[in-house]
């Protein structure tokens, strides 16, 4: 693994290491916004909490209240229908909702700075592999050559991740998945090394662009004090946003 530096992991500063989150965060709030704006704020159906959830975040951000990451507690709606699916009327929307939960818990979206971070993952993975399981089976080997097209173009410029392509399993993730026998050759749970271990270490980040783990920022308190560690009865906080309306 390379040095991680300052660089890649962000701004030194908190205050505009968390604005840089506000930045990605924000824009999400206002898509959803404008998608869910034929549904009424309501607890009556999941639609209606999504609104209720998404005015709330777009207050709070815009004051710059909000720590990250964020207590689950204050987007329970939020992370709750990124699992269940109910509002996920088109791909976009649903894309909407699982970054902006990403981001607000913590791990982050992937940077362009983050690239030479999941370039060095992916090429520690690939010399683990044959240094724990030469002399590989052919499917094996392809998988490497799979994996080190992938790396080759990415140290070219011309591979930029993520490359997952959507929301389902992406073919060589699959494939990196049901390598079975290099569960069992690499080193044992709880070792660093354990192949699936490394194997979600690399494919958030590679395929679905979530921020590499070793590049994680460290938790930034908000510009502006003020929100309770844990989140209080929410129909108070609904009350407010209706006499707001």
């Amino acid at each position: 693994m390379i040095e991680i530096t300052q660089a890649m992991i962000g701004p030194a500063d908190p205050v505009a290491s968390i604005e840089e989150e506000y930045a990605q965060a924000l824009p999400r709030v206002r898509f959803l916004l404008e998608a869910f704006r034929g549904h009424d704020p309501s607890n009556n159906t999941a639609h209606g909490r999504m609104v209720y959830q998404l005015r709330w975040l777009k207050r709070e951000l815009v004051a710059r209240r909000v720590p990250i990451p964020l207590d689950r507690g204050w987007i329970g709606t939020l992370c709750y229908l990124v699992g269940s699916g109910e509002v996920d009327d088109s791909k976009e929307i649903a894309k909407a909702m699982g970054e902006l939960a990403r981001i607000l818990q913590g791990p982050g979206l992937l940077k362009p700075r983050h690239t030479p971070v999941v370039l060095s993952m992916l090429e520690d993975l690939i010399a683990a592999m044959h240094r724990y399981g030469d002399p590989l089976l052919p499917s094996e080997q392809e998988l490497v050559e799979e994996l080190s097209a992938v790396a080759a173009g990415m140290r070219a410029g011309a591979i930029i991740p993520p490359i997952g392509g959507g929301m389902n399993l992406p073919p060589l993730e699959k494939k990196m998945l049901e390598a079975k026998r290099f569960k069992g050759v690499f080193p044992a749970h709880p070792s660093p090394e354990n192949y699936l271990q490394v194997f979600f270490n690399l494919s958030d980040p590679l395929f679905h662009g979530w921020c590499p783990y070793p590049a994680k920022k460290p938790p930034l308190p908000a510009p502006v004090p003020g929100l309770d560690p844990s989140p209080p009865d929410f129909t108070a906080v609904k009350r407010l946003l209706d006499g707001a309306a």
